[in-house]
Formats: structure tokens, C-alpha cells, sequence
């Protein structure tokens, strides 16, 4: 599917830049990309260091290799299945709304890169930015083009939607999670602008929209001062560390080191790679005072062909940029990205994760193993991707999220429990570690509760565990009910 999209210009408050390039690249989640110019720079809506009621709360990234594999699984990977659900179209010009499991899928990846690249993850969308966002995206399927400034004859025209044109990376052939791939991946773009504005320090409160093939990321709303990440003096892509291979180990994908630092320069830096103690030859952009882009030409194109550059190993790349100019001075930067198959890594230590709060020895449906409630600390983060594991039937993946912190009774908007979830489906192996780590098994929706949806479904033996937690609850007459999807 071919993915169109442009980008702002990366130097802050300082100079408007337009730029046409075009690219054909592979994505994260294998989109061909084309991308096109810059609009001139603006400041960005406010700078403000309020919390905010609707702010998400921050993920935190253990740099391990086993644990950035993990942080792949349950931060990246569930969040390019949610569907769109978009309630707009270009006939009548409606703008419509993105469902909030996509909205928040979108927010969850773009956090998702940010967490990796070790900037501030405690970022929002806000619907006055995101309304801005689904009627500049409503105008670019209209068009089926892209334009940072278009003009009042374009189809399904409003000032609100110019306004988010102006303020916004576009995107024409993806959408959503997909989106944010593609503006943090970023090829063919000099500068990479997208990625800039995708992962730049400051980033607080955004917009995202999204119509059934374009997209809209706001990304001049509101901003956090400049003290807030002072301590951020440069922020490279990939990261320093253990990485997921499809995120850089390939010839056409742009790496970039950025500074922050007032007093640095890296217009006249160098940057060498080498891989086993042999140097890998490099393509580089000319360097701007706070950007350096670069190509590792001398790697193999990742493709469909070649699985995309899956490793069979660990593979190390060492960077080295030269005469980087620090107050005045010239100095070397050097660090190292691992690039590793977080399928292959979890999949070699799947025998090691055992959680040592259980009693392996317990019959989970023994009175004992279904009675012994276990404390364990909640970790919020994972109870978006365990109530998706549950509802997808994945019940290693679900047990695992639970054993590592997510609540066993988080709920879906405050409604279905994960308890309804695996009674409804019949997850039997599930209801019984929801049991045992606590699940409330009396809470009510709309008459319903998880015994009488596993009785509903024909699933005695579960009704049944789950009748020793609560008062049995008769089925709600003859009314049908359906979980939705999380």
C-alpha cells in the first residue's frame, strides 16, 4: 500500500525550509512510503508544565535484551491490530471520529518509539487538537493528495482543517499505529523531519485523526519548557542499546543522532560505522549545527525476499561520529545498537520466566491454588495488552502480562472486567489465575456478571469456579450481550 506523507522541518523557530523528495521504503510494518515537503516552521500552541487530567501515564523501559524484546510484544505489536472505525467520509464531507481504541493505539505506539528513543512518554492527545487533525485528514483523502496550506477550492475545505495542515505531519496511505511508523522511520526525507517532531523532547499534547487512508499527527500543541528535558543533551535513531531488527538494521533505513546541547555543532561531524571490527560504508546527509542523518549503505536492503533482515543472531553495530564540536572543542561521540529478534529472544528464555510469587507446586483448580489470592505490583501499562491477549484466546501471552503486574481487574472503559472476558470466551486457565490474583467476581454490567456470561455461553465448569467467589447472579432474561473489542 503506498503511504504518502510529509513532514515539518526540524530547526526550531529558526528558518522554514521546503523540501521534495521522493522514496520508496519498507516499514516496520512493511508500508511502501513516498514522501514529499516541509512546511514553514511555527511555534508550537502553548509551553506549558501543567499536568493534564486526560496526560497518560509514563512508560518505563528496562534496557535489558529481554526486556526491550518484551517491551516490543506488549507496547508495539498488539497495537497495529485495532481496527480504525472511522465514522466520517468524504461524501458529506464528515469528519467523523476514530474509535478511542484506535485513538489510544496510535498514542500507545508513538509512546512506544519515544520510550525507546529515552524521551518523555508522559504525552497526550487532546480532542481540540485531534479534532483539527480528522478534518485535515478528511481533506487529504478528498484530495487524495497532500498539502501543508490548501487552498479553498479543495474538496471538503474548512479553516479548521487548513489550520491542522499547517500544524501537522500527513500521512496519504496509512493511518493510525502505521502512521506514526512511517513518520518515525522517516526515509527519503532530508533532515527526517517527521521523526524530529515525532520523538523531539518537548512533545506534550498532540492530535491524531485519521480518515479511512489519510492521517494527521498535531504536533504543535502544547509543548513542555525547555528546563523540563534539559538534561536531554541528544537523542539518537535507532537507539543506543538492544533494538528491534526492523527498526534500522537495513541500507534504506535513515539513522540520526540529534543534539540539544546550545553550545554543540555537528555540521562538520563524521559519522563511521563498523560491524565485527569491519567498517560498513555509510551514506551521509550534509550536517546541519543540530542534525546528522546517514545511511547504512553498506548493510543489506532489508525485503519481503529476505524476511526483512531477520538476524539469526545478535547483531552489533558500532557507531563513531567525530569532530563533534562541544564549547568550542571537538570530540567524539561513539555508542553501540544491538539489534535483536524479539521473537527469538523471548521465545530462548521462555523457561526462565517463571514468577516466583506462585507456588508452582498448587493445583490451579485446587481450592488452594484458586483461593490464594497473589500480591504482585500493578504495572497499568499492561493491562491494555492483557485484555487483548484474553479476548484474542492468547492465554500464555495473558498469563504472562498477569504474572508481570497487570491488573486482574482492569477493565475495558471502565466496563467489561478481564474476569467477563475470559468467562465469555471460556478461558478456563485464565478465570482461575484471575481468581487467584484477586479478580473481583461480583461486579455487575447492566445485570451481568462474569458467572452468569460463562452460564450464558455453555460454560459450566467456569460458571461454577467462579460461583465460589459470589452469590450466583441468574441470567439476565433473555437478553444477548457481546464483549466489545479492546
Amino acid at each position: 500500500m503506498a503511504c504518502w506523507f510529509r513532514s515539518l522541518s526540524r530547526t526550531m523557530f529558526r528558518a522554514s525550509l521546503f523540501a521534495l523528495l521522493l522514496s520508496s521504503v519498507v516499514l516496520a510494518r512493511s508500508l511502501n512510503t513516498s514522501l514529499g515537503s516541509a512546511p514553514a516552521m511555527h511555534p508550537p500552541a502553548a509551553v506549558s508544565s501543567d499536568s493534564w487530567f486526560f496526560s497518560s501515564r509514563s512508560l518505563q523501559l528496562d534496557r535489558s535484551r529481554h526486556a526491550v524484546a518484551q517491551f516490543y510484544r506488549d507496547h508495539y505489536v498488539p497495537y497495529g491490530k485495532v481496527q480504525n472505525h472511522w465514522s466520517g467520509s468524504t461524501n458529506g464531507c464528515r469528519a467523523g471520529k476514530n474509535s478511542p481504541e484506535y485513538d489510544e493505539a496510535t498514542l500507545q505506539t508513538l509512546k512506544f518509539y519515544r520510550a525507546m528513543a529515552g524521551v518523555p512518554t508522559d504525552i497526550s492527545f487532546a480532542e481540540k487538537y485531534n479534532g483539527m487533525a480528522r478534518a485535515t485528514a478528511l481533506m487529504m483523502e478528498a484530495k487524495n493528495d497532500l498539502s501543508h496550506g490548501p487552498g479553498t477550492n479543495w474538496p471538503c475545505y474548512t479553516s479548521e482543517g487548513k489550520s491542522g495542515a499547517g500544524s501537522s505531519n500527513l500521512c496519504l496511505g496509512c493511518v493510525g499505529p502505521s502512521a506514526i511508523d512511517a513518520y518515525v522511520q522517516d526515509a527519503g526525507v532530508e533532515g527526517v523531519g517527521h521523526r524530529q517532531w515525532a520523538l523531539h523532547p518537548q512533545q506534550k499534547v498532540l492530535g491524531t485523526g485519521s480518515s479511512a487512508r489519510a492521517h494527521a499527527l498535531y504536533v504543535f500543541g502544547d509543548w513542555r519548557p525547555e528546563e523540563e528535558v534539559e538534561k536531554i543533551r541528544s537523542v539518537a535513531w535507532p537507539p543506543e542499546g538492544f533494538v528491534p531488527y526492523r527498526f534500522g538494521l537495513d541500507s534504506g533505513y535513515p539513522w540520526s543522532y540529534t543534539s540539544f546541547a546550545p553550545d554543540g555543532d555537528l555540521s562538520r561531524a563524521k559519522v563511521q560505522m563498523s560491524r565485527d571490527g569491519k567498517n560498513v560504508s555509510v551514506r551521509q546527509e550534509q550536517g546541519r549545527k543540530d542534525l546528522l542523518v546517514w545511511y547504512p549503505a553498506g548493510l543489506e536492503r532489508a525485503t519481503h525476499q529476505n524476511n526483512y533482515n531477520r538476524p539469526a543472531g545478535d547483531v552489533t553495530i558500532q557507531v563513531r561520529i567525530s569532530n563533534v564540536i562541544i564549547q568550542g572543542k571537538a570530540t567524539t561521540v561513539e555508542y553501540s545498537v544491538t539489534f535483536i529478534d524479539p521473537d527469538a529472544v523471548l521465545s530462548e528464555e521462555d523457561s526462565e520466566n517463571t514468577d516466583p510469587g506462585i507456588d508452582s507446586d498448587a493445583d490451579p483448580g485446587s481450592e488452594e491454588g484458586t483461593d490464594t489470592e497473589v500480591q504482585i505490583t500493578i504495572d497499568p501499562a499492561l493491562n491494555g495488552p492483557m485484555l487483548q491477549a484474553i479476548y484474542q484466546g492468547n492465554t500464555k501471552l495473558a498469563l504472562d502480562l498477569l504474572s508481570r503486574g497487570a491488573d486482574p481487574n482492569a477493565r475495558y472503559q471502565g466496563r467489561w472486567t478481564a474476569l467477563m472476558y475470559a468467562a465469555y470466551y471460556g478461558h478456563e486457565d485464565i478465570v482461575k489465575e484471575l481468581l487467584r490474583r484477586g479478580a473481583d467476581a461480583s461486579v455487575q454490567l447492566d445485570g451481568w456478571d462474569a458467572r452468569s456470561m460463562a452460564k450464558y455461553r455453555g460454560h459450566e465448569s467456569i460458571a461454577a469456579l467462579i460461583g465460589k467467589r459470589t452469590q450466583s447472579s441468574p441470567v439476565p432474561g433473555r437478553r444477548a450481550i457481546r464483549p466489545p473489542a479492546p
